[in-house]
């Protein structure tokens, strides 16, 4: 609300300051705006405050948000749509109820995004009808997949989810098409067990559509639909089937019984010629299965010569939350030959908890490239802020702060803009000579407000000739 309002004294204030001109209206459209429009808020603050315009001001700020409302209701599509790009910023609700009624009356499909993508940011549910209305005529009106996909997540997020179900089986039966695909998607989302047999019989029916059959067979699977276990693990090992109808069967499996695919997995890799489908929902069947054989499968696949497939068996370790492996990834870490894979170790790491021990073992390992150290550290220091502050100070023991490392400035360029207490970080590396790391010691004491280097600041502030540091201290 803030921003909007701040345009719309821009406006205000020129007129106000014209020669010859009273504090009137402009007789311009407000909008469109353009997003990179720069407001001097400052200006418009300075001006707000003084006493002789104060009364004139407020009546005019009352004129042009009615201006707003009369743009909401009346005005140019992409004029309402660079609103509500405001209001997505600004987290504001308040023009929700103008913005329903033009979502119901408008036909343009960018707007009718917008408006919808809006209120599900605001969890308003005055789009309730209009994402029913998407839903029943979409065929009619030709909306896109993506449209569609929106009206459905609005749905399942603010509607009623019996309401949508129905819907969506009646898709589902009666519809041809990626619609049926979506459909089945969000049945699965949605968790729809009461509607397996309907699903089956479609399954049973779209013989040529691998699409729409997929996803049917991995809704079921969500859906936790026990009586159909041996229907998916037949046809998992159809040799007659498509690898990837197989492929999402044992996703299926995985939801229900993950243990079977561990037990038959090396089977499927061999009656399948380790096809890439297979091989990815062989995994996420093993991240659900903490057994001892189930680690032993994901260690055999993180040296699998495909990136994209060791990167899922990291991940599926990461699910386990199993700290036993965590050598094999530090090993990752240091030699795996894609960057992509080397990443995803390090984070599995810190989101398993042992961030601290392995990420230090990663940053004083001279092998490794400064450049994924800092990629790890800033993702640890995201995660648990303690254990990326003593490493820092532990780096800081081992280096000359005289002559700092690309990595250690890297890490000090990290601390003087994030929010937290590192005063004993800034109080070592502020008394380098290395002026670049002692800038930033200065400058993260200052973002922080540093209690401890108060002194020190005041001190620098009287004896620099810098022009920068003098502006970063004007305030001590």
């Amino acid at each position: 609300m803030m921003y909007l309002r701040f345009i719309l004294l821009f406006y205000i204030i020129i007129n106000a300051f014209s020669v010859n001109k009273s504090p009137a209206l402009s007789n311009r459209s407000l909008l469109p705006l353009r997003p990179e429009t720069k407001i001097n808020e400052d200006k418009v603050k300075d001006a707000l405050e003084s006493d002789s315009s104060k009364k004139s001001t407020s009546r005019d700020i009352d004129l042009n948000i009615k201006q707003v409302n009369d743009v909401i209701s009346y005005g140019l599509d992409v004029q309402v749509i660079e609103i509500i790009d405001s209001l997505r910023k600004s987290g504001d609700g308040e023009y929700n109820a103008l913005l329903e009624k033009r979502l119901q009356k408008t036909f343009n499909i960018d707007l009718k995004r917008a408006i919808l993508d809006l209120f599900l940011s605001l969890q308003y549910e005055g789009g309730i009808d209009a994402s029913n209305d998407i839903l029943n005529n979409y065929e009619s009106n030709r909306y896109p997949n993506d449209l569609i996909n929106l009206a459905i997540l609005y749905l399942k997020k603010l509607g009623d989810k019996n309401d949508l179900k129905k819907t969506l089986i009646d898709i589902l039966e009666n519809k041809e098409g990626n619609i049926v695909a979506i459909a089945a998607y969000y049945l699965g989302e949605l968790s729809s067990p009461e509607y397996s047999r309907e699903m089956m019989n479609v399954y049973d029916k779209y013989s040529n559509n691998d699409g729409v059959k997929s996803a049917i067979l991995i809704a079921l699977g969500k859906s936790n639909v026990i009586d159909y276990v041996d229907r998916f693990y037949e046809i998992s090992i159809d040799s007659y089937e498509n690898p990837s109808i197989k492929a999402s069967a044992i996703k299926a499996l995985s939801y229900l019984a993950p243990e079977k695919i561990t037990e038959n997995a090396h089977l499927y890799l061999q009656n399948n010629n380790n096809n890439h489908n297979i091989k990815l929902a062989i995994i996420e069947a093993l991240s659900r299965d903490v057994s001892l054989k189930s680690k032993d499968i994901l260690h055999d696949f993180l040296r699998d010569s495909d990136a994209n497939i060791r990167i899922r068996a990291v991940e599926a370790i990461k699910e386990h939350n199993d700290i036993d492996s965590k050598e094999v990834l530090i090993y990752k870490i240091k030699s795996d030959p894609s960057s992509k894979v080397r990443e995803a170790s390090g984070k599995a790491l810190v989101d398993m908890g042992s961030g601290y021990e392995a990420i230090q073992k990663i940053v004083f390992d001279f092998s490794v490239e400064s450049n994924f150290k800092f990629i790890v550290f800033s993702y640890l220091l995201d995660k648990d802020i303690h254990s990326a502050r003593s490493i820092a100070l532990d780096l800081l023991n081992k280096e000359n702060i005289n002559k700092p490392s690309k990595f250690l400035v890297n890490i000090a360029m990290l601390f003087a803009s994030k929010k937290g207490n590192f005063d004993d970080f800034y109080s070592k590396i502020i008394e380098s000579q290395n002026m670049n790391l002692m800038n930033l010691a200065i400058k993260g004491a200052v973002y922080n407000k540093s209690a401890l280097l108060l002194d020190r600041l005041k001190e620098i502030k009287k004896t620099t000739n810098s022009e920068y540091l003098k502006r970063l201290l004007v305030n001590y």
